[in-house]
């Protein structure tokens, strides 16, 4: 294998990653990408001298953000399994990663890992593996080092507790046997030495394995959670366990949670990277100089424009995340100077816009959203188990009429399960089912789509030209073996959470009764619907359909993710719909495997593509992301692909503005 040409390729690879993550928003906005972990021979690593520091602005201060829905853990294992939600994202402190993403380029940059870039994964025997190198000088919040033995137990710990869901199964992907078939996946994790671990794979792992999935992976500390991973033969077991206060690789300890009211966390005085400068350039490459060191260059050769420039804190001495009983009341927090910043994964609402806009404390800032905003069906269940049912349902959804007319602009239809700001991965030829369609058209399609398959009505709906209506209404409606369709529940965030959602419930709900589908909209609380579509076992059978939403990573593997039939949410996977499809795994296991970005990519145009005929999820729409912050606190950054909220609000970079 020739060394030198590999590594340069791996470095080549990921400044093309970074100017794509730029390229992934309109003018004057940076995207972002997926964290990712990967390593290189450390002689990649560039070295220059440090150049003059910029002056730290300000001095400590209580930094303050406003929260309108409960974290629902302070166990870390739990937030990266079954409590994976934005808001217990935002309050817990950072976790140690090989490789994590620099914004706002997002790229790809060393974290535990010692090396510039990730090693290629190379042949290993019948195996192929990957080895990496640490740096010497990483330490928990308590001050114990980081090294590769916290890696190994991570992993001994997901293979203990076999069959741990959410981020898990992605990020540490176990080799096995299901029904007489081999899965792709890890087969060890090795500590060579206390700075140096080998993870051996039984396939040739691909791009959407390593670096992005398992080389951006949480990595646990072992002297804190080892006795109590031998203390609990279950995961249920741990994920009990409080993690208040445990060893994290950030800047802030979490020390204080009264549920209903607010979440603290509180400065690490020996933070490891405290001190540290970054200066980012908008083709990508980072320098990057340790506290009292020398530069080290990641992501190719400094040039173009500096995007970013300010040394590492943390400077908040605390950090404390008040919790609102909506965005309303949020909104109000920070106009009155209750707040400095508002975290909010749907952006501002219209309706709030005029009041931050006339407040002249407040800045405010828009960036192109990396999420969605969709429907799902229960594929488990009749009549959503029925492609024809759900292409009827998908039909008759305008999505134009609602983000246009309805929403009065404030949100953008989308139909690719990539958003248009991550440009280089959405498909701008994909449409929606039925798009262009007038609404008498719709109706049509719809209902025809449905006799085709085979169902009946006792009442057969019909359009009334002279009233641009549905009458009457469709009643009796029976599958093609004469299965009554039963009365079925759209659960849906309520209006105090997000409005767009809860509008949009109640118009799916008059589409579908016009074609004699018994729903009924359901507003219900965010974290309700969140738990209740999650269930696993027979839990997973009990709901219907839903609507949620997504906050994406720049590296779009959750197309094959959220849909794999190995990821199954009734087994603790992202699959809430339980959608199975052979065809749709094979090209999840194609993808695992591919090597270049332009591979992987036509890959996922195939993935969304079926998923647009299929419909177990439908794309609904998207929204800018629009923040507010008040003039007392400067962030070393603002235009981002999707907001300061994806940062958590950038806790150890932000300064104060006195």
């Amino acid at each position: 294998m020739n060394t030198t040409t590999s590594r340069w390729r791996v470095l080549a690879l990921l400044a093309v990653m970074a100017m794509i993550v730029a390229a992934c928003s309109d003018a004057g906005s940076d995207a972002e990408p997926d964290d990712t972990t990967t390593t290189a021979p450390t002689d990649t690593t560039d070295t220059t001298e440090g150049g003059d520091d910029p002056a730290p602005s300000g001095d400590t201060f209580p930094y303050s953000i406003a929260i309108f829905s409960d974290p629902t853990t302070d166990n870390p294992w739990a937030a990266y399994d079954t409590e994976n939600d934005v808001w217990t994202n935002y309050v817990n402190p950072d976790v140690a990663t090989l490789y994590a993403y620099q914004g706002p380029t997002y790229t790809l940059i060393p974290s535990l890992a010692a090396d510039a870039s990730p090693p290629e994964v190379v042949a290993d025997g019948d195996n192929f593996s990957v080895t990496v190198a640490l740096r010497d000088d990483v330490t928990w919040s308590d001050g114990e080092a980081i090294d590769a033995n916290d890696v190994v137990f991570t992993w001994n710990s997901v293979a203990k507790y076999d069959g741990l869901g959410g981020n898990f199964p992605a990020a540490w992907p176990m080799a096995g046997e299901v029904e007489g078939e081999v899965t792709q996946g890890i087969l060890s994790v090795e500590a060579i030495d206390d700075l140096t671990v080998k993870i051996t794979f039984n396939f040739e792992a691909g791009l959407a394995v390593w670096p992005f999935a398992t080389g951006v992976a949480w990595v646990f500390p072992e002297h804190f959670w080892g006795p109590l991973v031998d203390a609990n033969d279950s995961f249920e077991g741990l994920y009990a366990e409080s993690g208040l206060g445990a060893p994290n690789a950030g800047a802030f300890d979490s020390t204080e949670w009264e549920p209903g009211a607010f979440w603290r966390n509180t400065a690490v005085d020996n933070y490891y990277n405290k001190g540290s400068r970054y200066v980012v350039y908008d083709n990508g490459a980072v320098e990057y100089t340790r506290a009292g060191g020398e530069t080290e260059v990641y992501g190719g050769e400094p040039g173009g424009e500096v995007v970013a420039d300010y040394i590492e804190g943390p400077t908040a001495e605390d950090v404390t995340f008040s919790l609102y009983s909506d965005q309303n009341a949020a909104v109000l927090a920070l106009t009155d100077g209750q707040v400095d910043f508002l975290l909010n994964p749907l952006g501002l609402q219209r309706g709030l816009q005029q009041l931050v806009l006339s407040e002249p404390e407040l800045n405010v800032i828009v960036n192109e959203q990396n999420g969605y905003r969709y429907l799902a069906f229960n594929t488990r269940k009749f009549p959503m188990n029925d492609v024809a049912f759900r292409q009827a349902v998908s039909c008759r959804i305008d999505k134009e009429f609602m983000a246009n007319t309805v929403l009065g602009g404030a949100a953008i239809a989308a139909n690719s399960q990539v958003p248009p700001g991550n440009s280089f991965w959405a498909n701008p030829d994909l449409t929606g089912t039925c798009e262009g369609q007038t609404e008498a058209e719709r109706f049509e399609t719809a209902k025809q789509l449905l006799v085709d398959a085979g169902y009946t009505w006792t009442t057969e709906p019909m359009w009334d030209e002279a009233n641009l209506d549905v009458i009457p209404q469709g009643e009796g409606l029976a599958g093609p073996d004469g299965t009554a369709v039963p009365a079925m529940e759209l659960l849906a965030p309520g209006p105090g959470y997000d409005p767009l959602r809860a509008t949009y419930s109640l118009f799916v709900e008059q589409w579908t009764n016009d074609l004699g589908i018994p729903v009924r909209a359901n507003p219900t609380g965010f974290t309700v619907i969140v738990d209740e579509v999650f269930g696993t076992g027979d839990a997973a059978l009990e709901w219907d359909m839903f609507i949620l939403g997504w906050g994406l990573t720049p590296f779009p593997d959750h197309t094959f993710t959220f849909f794999d039939s190995r990821q199954d949410s009734a087994d603790g996977g992202f699959n809430t719909p339980g959608y199975n499809n052979p065809e749709f795994d094979a090209l999840a296991d194609e993808f695992a495997r591919a090597k270049t970005l332009e591979e992987a990519r036509d890959l996922i145009f195939a993935a969304d593509a079926i998923l647009a005929e299929e419909v177990p999820y439908v794309v609904l729409f998207t929204t800018p992301i629009i923040e507010a912050y008040r003039n007392t606190i400067e962030f070393p950054f603002t235009t981002v692909l999707d907001g300061v909220q994806n940062f958590s609000g950038l806790q150890a970079s932000t300064t104060s503005a006195s």
